[in-house]
Parts: C-alpha cells; structure tokens; sequence
C-alpha cells in the first residue's frame, strides 16, 4: 500500500491562510508553476510579527519531526515513571511531553542563535519554506540541514529540504514525488532568482550530479526512520530514495522555489490606504498588474537552464517591504 505522506503532516496547515494572502497560481507552461502570496498586512502598516510568531509555533516538527518527538516522551515516561507517584498514567504522559516539546523548542532556538546574521536568513527561509510545503503542497518534509545536511558536505551546496508526497500536474494528475526545495530571503529578487536556480541546477550538472544527487538521497535515508511511524512501510521509503529502484524511477522530480525579497512600492501603499480592507487591496491591485511581467521573467531566466526545463519548477513567491524586518523580527522573537 502507498505511503499517506499527507497523513505524516503534524503541523496545522492553517497558518498558511492566517498569515498569507494568497494572489494567484499561474501555470507558465506544464512543468513551471508561480505562486505569490503576500504577508498580511496589520492595520495600514506591514510587519513580520504575527508571521514569525506562526513560524515559531512549527519550529520544533522543523527541528524533530513528531515520530522523534513520540519516541523522547515514550522514553522519558518510562524513565520517570517513579516520579509521578501522584499522577495517573494520562497525567503524567501530558506533563512529559510538554517538557519535551520545550526541550525540543529550546535546542532548535539555540541552533539558530549559534548561527551568523547571513546564515539565520537562509536558516529562516528554510524554516519557511518547510512550512510552505507541507501545508499548499501536502508533502511530507524527510530531511534537512539542520540535523542531516550539514553533517556531510557544506550545507550551501545542499538542497533546503527533501520532500516525499504527491504533486498534480496541470491536467488535474497526481504523481508520486520527490521535492527537493530552495529557499531565499533576499533584498533583491533577482539576484535571488538567479542563485536559486543555479542551486537547483547542480543537481543536472553533468559533472557533478552523480556524486550531489547520491550524496543528497543518501543523507536523507541514513536518519529516516526518525521521520516516520511503526505504520509507515519503511520499505517504500527507501525504494523511493533508491535511484537504483524502479518505484525512485518513477517519480517526478519537483523543486519548489521559495523567494522572499522586498518591492519598495509597499510602502508607498502602505502611506495612500485610509484602512486595512483598503491596503490589501491595494497590494493585490498592484501585484496583479505586474503578474505578466513577473511570469515572464521568470521563463526567460528558466530558459538560461536546459536542463531544468526537464523537471518541475514551482516558484513560491512573496515580496513584502523589508526583508531586514522579517529577520529582526526573528531574530527578537526566537
């Protein structure tokens, strides 16, 4: 029976309404799709704060997933068991996962103070593309830099995330996938849209695909029996992560492409709307009259890449007014 990757999401795909406004999703041709969303906006003014606090919210299934999170209560449970002579058994278990989740919450907020001003940006797209993924694309994140990637190889030349689920195409088909995303938070949208996919075309570089695509589907199946529970066929994961396998053959390859970057219009809209109903609708105004531009650019710079013409783009885009603001807030926050 095929694995129910929608069913291994424990994160509250919600958050992606509560925090977003979603534009459009345009099909640029059958393997390139662009999705735009815009943060929403608070009052007549534009911050990162409700943004980071939902980010903060799924920090720790970003860190562990619930699987390993399961497991540390089990283990703790049992290892407390005589502590809690008061306490039933119900009790106790809900005591000892709150403290495991605040050890969880703990660790992953330290290793992102551990890190550079540089680093903690790419760290935060990351952590936001994670949460994209799993909620608009019903996929099932497998590995990451955070404890897999960076174990191996400079995590800058690694892909943000390894994704399992299915993808539907523009005729309304589902295939199985692999998703292997790239995230930038970035001041500019071009420089970012340029590394982002010279990044995602390492993987189909003839001189070096066979060592990065190995490298890549080996770190994400040394750990994955953390990933998934005692149901999972952990058989078929590893198929799928085999590229020797018929069922890894099979697959359609998806790279879904976050940018955050900054449009110095919001804050000429910011400035003009008399309300929030009124701003809102001011940045779609403004968003939708440049959709031909932006779909366009983008298949333009999508054709500077043969071989990513081969597998499937989908571009998750999201200008706001101040990148720097985003990181501040996370960085306050976290």
């Amino acid at each position: 029976m095929a694995i129910d990757f929608s069913s291994l999401i424990t994160i509250n795909k919600k958050w992606v309404d509560k925090e977003f406004n979603h534009h459009y999703t345009e099909k640029v041709n059958d393997k390139l799709k662009v999705r735009l969303f815009s943060i929403k906006p608070s009052g007549t003014t534009i911050n990162s704060i409700s943004l980071a606090k939902s980010l903060l919210d799924i920090l720790p299934y970003y860190f562990k997933s619930k699987s390993e999170i399961d497991r540390l209560v089990r283990r703790e449970v049992s290892r407390t068991i005589n502590d809690y002579t008061s306490a039933t058994e119900i009790d106790q278990k809900e005591e000892v996962a709150k403290i495991v989740y605040n050890r969880t919450y703990r660790d992953a907020k330290s290793f992102f103070k551990k890190k550079s001003s540089d680093s903690k940006s790419g760290k935060y797209g990351e952590l936001l593309l994670f949460g994209l993924v799993e909620s608009v694309f019903d996929c099932k994140m497998i590995a990451h830099k955070i404890t897999n990637l960076t174990n191996y190889h400079d995590e800058i030349k690694g892909g943000d995330g390894i994704f399992m689920g299915n993808y539907k195409l523009p005729n309304g088909n589902i295939e199985i996938a692999y998703l292997i995303g790239e995230s930038k938070v970035w001041k500019d949208y071009s420089g970012a849209k340029k590394d982002a996919l010279e990044s995602i075309n390492r993987f189909y570089d003839s001189k070096i695909q066979a060592d990065f695509k190995t490298l890549e589907f080996f770190i994400a199946q040394k750990d994955i029996e953390k990933v998934v529970d005692n149901e999972t066929d952990i058989d078929e994961l590893y198929d799928r992560l085999d590229q020797k396998s018929e069922l890894f053959k099979s697959q359609i390859a998806v790279h879904p492409i976050l940018i955050m970057y900054e449009t110095k219009n919001y804050n000429r809209l910011m400035k003009k709307a008399l309300n929030n109903t009124e701003l809102t609708n001011l940045i779609d105004k403004n968003i939708k009259s440049k959709l031909d531009k932006t779909l366009e650019s983008i298949a333009l710079k999508v054709k500077e890449f043969p071989e990513l013409e081969k597998v499937f783009l989908d571009f998750i885009l999201i200008p706001t007014n101040s990148v720097a603001d985003f990181n501040d807030t996370m960085d306050n926050l976290i």
